[in-house]
């Protein structure tokens, strides 16, 4: 384990999280240049199989083609730009047909027919295709990039690749629908409460009576990894007094896993979660500077046992009155960064993780170290630094 390299000792500026004009630096900067989770390759089972993500003006669907093979493309009709699927997800039989001109493609991205072709003297239909996006897998889980800059997912997340082995993740599969709730916050301001634990004894009584004597947030490298072992303490709490009663021991597991609940968070919006029972992940998606999507999506192996459907039931409820929990905290902080007193220095060694995510975010966007809104020209230089040339 190593510590964060902490190069700034203050939280960031207010400003930040008020700035519409960061907002569109975050989603060049952030979004379109670094990994972000779509799903689970048990979610693209057969051929047209696709799933879809919007962030920052850009748009993807990753379908699985006839081949098999998973591939990523901006889902942006090449003739007028049109959406070419509508759902969130669904399939694709055969072919992807555009719903406002019919244009037709191959699964695997490329142009396949258009109606009344007469009518495009210069189409050349066999030299036509989607535009592409980078897409990589991890341990079973699909990953986009729209810009490609900077390390391979592999390589991103190496440091951690051990530790979620013994999960089968290649073999798990969706526990239910997405969950997909609007909190109307910046998106910062959702990571700043989730990336310290050291709220947990007063804040989630679900969880500290689960592992919060055990509770640790720690680092491999520049993840954060946070961790707490299920104690054998009594309960007060229903749904934890039953999960710690019912919980079985999974043989296929590390004896020191068997009771451990993990989250790995990847850089700039998801936190992946590992439980003995079950694994999933929850993610933002800034829809605007006060306005946040959560994605979150649970993920099991095939396991119709009693004892495993009941401990899935009780740690989603868990999860339920914690999510509930940090809505009000992000509420607070929220309310806290509009007033003149917002504070920045004081906080802890237990809330280094907060610390670590912003000089993140200060080193993406250098403009972020400001003490007060820039003003526009400085936006404008550094949207111009970034669309020109090649990615930094």
């Amino acid at each position: 384990m190593i510590e964060a390299n902490l190069t700034d000792n203050r939280l960031l500026a207010s400003w930040t999280y008020q700035s519409s004009e960061l907002l569109k630096i975050e989603h060049e900067s952030l979004f379109h240049r670094h990994w972000l989770l779509v799903g689970h390759i048990s979610q693209f089972r057969n051929p047209g199989d696709y799933q879809t993500m919007d962030v920052g003006g850009e748009r993807s669907i990753v379908i699985r083609g006839q081949s098999g093979e998973l591939r990523a493309f901006h889902n942006v009709c090449i003739h007028r730009g049109s959406r070419i699927v509508e759902s969130s997800s669904g399939n694709c039989s055969g072919a992807i047909v555009c719903p406002f001109h019919g244009w037709t493609y191959h699964l695997d991205g490329r142009l396949k027919s258009v109606p009344r072709k007469a009518e495009f003297a210069n189409l050349d239909i066999d030299t036509e295709s989607l535009s592409s996006i980078e897409c990589e897998i991890w341990c079973g889980f699909v990953f986009i990039r729209f810009k490609s800059v900077g390390h391979s997912l592999a390589e991103e997340l190496a440091p951690v690749y051990d530790l979620v082995q013994p999960y089968k993740l290649t073999e798990v599969q969706p526990l239910g629908p997405a969950s997909r709730s609007i909190i109307e916050a910046n998106w910062k301001t959702f990571h700043d409460v989730d990336n310290e634990g050291y709220h947990v004894p007063a804040a989630h009584p679900s969880l500290q009576e689960l592992y919060g004597r055990d509770y640790c947030d720690d680092f491999i490298g520049d993840i954060p990894l946070s961790t707490g072992t299920v104690d054998d303490y009594t309960a007060r709490q229903w749904s934890v007094y039953h999960y710690k009663k019912i919980l079985p021991e999974y043989s296929y597991l590390p004896h020191e896993n068997r009771r451990l609940w993990m989250y790995i968070s990847l850089f700039p919006n998801l936190v992946m979660f590992f439980y003995p029972e079950k694994v999933g992940f929850y993610a933002s998606l800034p829809l605007a500077v006060d306005r946040t999507l959560i994605i979150e999506q649970e993920y099991g192996l095939l396991d119709t046992s009693r004892a495993t459907q009941a401990v899935r039931y009780l740690s989603r409820r868990i999860d339920t009155l914690t999510g509930e929990e940090d809505k009000k905290l992000v509420d607070w902080m929220r309310e806290a960064v509009l007033t003149s007193v917002y504070p920045r220095s004081s906080y802890g060694r237990l809330e280094s993780g907060v610390i670590q995510f912003h000089n993140r975010l200060r080193a993406a966007i250098p403009l972020m170290r400001a003490e007060t809104n820039p003003p526009n020209y400085m936006f404008r230089e550094a949207e111009q630094s970034l669309n020109s040339g090649p990615p930094k």
